[in-house]
């Protein structure tokens, strides 16, 4: 048996390719940008012919940046993004673009004609979804009532999990639990599509991909085609992965009830593994399969997390782009430098990150960011740090939703572009008042496809064996109580902002 794995990440604003060996250690990466479009306000979408082509390359790079001989390669897997809606022909081919899990087409007045046909609290009980906006239900019902000529010619309701497993190479369309279960229509207990939610928009189940709850099943094999352009050997084999979330959870090594795992990426949560399905009184945290381990996460998100700071840096710091371009030097860390020189609670400066809406806690899709506080003494280093903290406030309103719903934390796994910044982790432990745990790699949602790949390929006995082996401990920031009083009272004043704009402005 050959000796490494490859783990593919198709995310919102990017793709990273890793390759590991069977220890977890990381050979090599690559990674590209690619853009989302925003048709109308509110509106994401991304479209096949920029992630495709940039999946592949990235691949081919990694891995001959790994100098690993592809034909030691065992097996490749995906780690691909939730909730977004492909309609497909019946050849497979996208009638419109994507819609993204980050669109708000699914607002208020469907999910007011979602509740009149189904109550919230037997939504809940049967997806484990609380009825928002990010889940693929509410922006489905708007598809249907708005695009009707699409909808119509649609053979297949395709999540990201089954659509890129079918660009390598897939002998069918198969979904995972967790990126199932991340449209809003799946019965979460019964690991099945949920007829009832399914026979309200008139979707045969014959139109959905086959929901597969094994570890890393081997769904397909490298084509000749798709080898030349991603340098994996043909024959590969093909692995079915997990919902984005889902990999970064089990590439930290969540595996067992009680263990919390960070994300802090494009896309913001916190993952605690239970053992049961509970629901939360106020149904606002999302309970899911832990894809091939046999257990639940219950779990809160953001909407833009980390991605509010990609826009900090992309409308406001031409300078450090400028300057990191000349010196070699990321961006971030010159921005993160400039946070450094602002105080605790930056200077007065409230930022609410809510670029597209709010989930988690709070739950608004009119929700919109802002800043607040600024004076003629206001710097950009007090806006750099009011972005991050509000961030990390958003976070903080999740884990404490999950401790009034009587979850336990013990520590938490971050993993995500803030686990890259010391000044961020422990900003975060001192917060949340949590000791922050990192991994010996930051690459977790790569790790956790390439784990599942191992598993489906026999590497790894099962998920335990394969977190053992692969995944460790490499830091820990414990929280500073001499802190805690200056971010209690900035976190005070991010939910006070809220509150006074909530219902007036938003």
């Amino acid at each position: 048996m050959g000796k490494y794995l490859v783990g593919m990440d198709a995310g919102t604003t990017g793709c990273k390719v890793c390759v590991f060996d069977l220890e977890g250690n990381l050979m090599a990466s690559d990674y590209r940008e690619y853009p989302c479009y925003y048709p109308k306000e509110g509106w994401v979408e991304q479209i096949p012919e920029d992630i495709t082509p940039a999946l592949f390359a990235t691949c081919k790079d990694a891995i001959s940046k790994s100098k690993v001989d592809p034909s030691e390669i065992i097996g490749v897997g995906l780690s691909s993004q939730g909730s977004v809606i492909g309609l497909l022909d019946e050849n497979g081919k996208l009638l419109r673009p994507f819609v993204g899990w980050q669109d708000l087409r699914g607002g208020s007045q469907e999910i007011c004609w979602l509740e009149e046909q189904i109550s919230r609290e037997e939504h809940y009980k049967i997806t484990g979804d609380p009825l928002g906006m990010c889940f693929s239900v509410a922006k489905l019902v708007w598809l249907k009532q708005n695009e009707p000529e699409n909808w119509e010619k649609t053979a297949m309701f395709s999540t990201h999990q089954d659509y890129f497993l079918k660009e390598l190479g897939a002998d069918g369309y198969y979904t995972d639990y967790s990126s199932a279960s991340r449209e809003g229509m799946m019965d979460i207990d019964k690991a099945e599509w949920s007829q009832k939610h399914h026979d309200l928009l008139g979707i045969p189940l014959s139109k959905r991909a086959k929901i597969v709850s094994e570890p890393g099943k081997v769904v397909g094999h490298i084509t000749a085609e798709v080898a030349e352009k991603t340098g994996l050997a043909e024959g590969t084999p093909i692995s079915i992965g997990a919902h984005d979330q889902n990999c970064n959870t089990f590439g930290s090594g969540g595996v067992d009830d009680g263990t919390a795992v960070m994300v802090m990426g494009t896309f913001g949560s916190c993952f605690v593994i239970s053992d049961k399905s509970i629901r939360d009184p106020k149904a606002r945290l999302v309970v899911k399969g832990n894809h091939g381990v046999g257990n639940f996460t219950i779990e809160a998100f953001a909407n833009t997390s980390a991605s509010a700071y990609r826009w900090f840096r992309d409308t406001f710091c031409d300078l450090e782009k400028f300057s990191g371009q000349l010196t070699k030097i990321d961006p971030y860390v010159l921005i993160n430098q400039e946070i450094e020189c602002s105080p605790i609670g930056a200077n007065g400066i409230t930022f609410l990150p809510y670029l597209q809406g709010v989930s988690g806690a709070k739950l608004n899709d009119k929700a919109r960011a802002t800043f607040i506080g600024m004076s003629l003494g206001t710097t950009k280093a007090d806006m750099a740090r009011a972005v991050m903290e509000g961030i990390c406030y958003e976070m903080y309103d999740i884990i404490n939703a999950e401790m009034e719903a009587g979850i336990k934390l013990n520590g938490i796994r971050l993993t995500g572009g803030a686990a890259k910044s010391p000044m961020w982790s422990q900003m975060l432990s001192d917060i949340t008042k949590q000791p922050i745990l990192l991994l010996s790699t930051s690459e977790t949602g790569c790790l956790g496809a390439a784990l599942y790949a191992g598993i489906g390929v026999g590497a790894y006995q099962n998920p335990h064996e394969a977190v053992d082996r692969a995944v460790k401990i490499s830091q820990t920031f414990m929280p500073n109580p001499s802190n805690f009083e200056a971010y209690d009272k900035a976190y005070k004043r991010f939910n006070d902002v809220y509150d006074a704009l909530n219902g007036r402005f938003f």
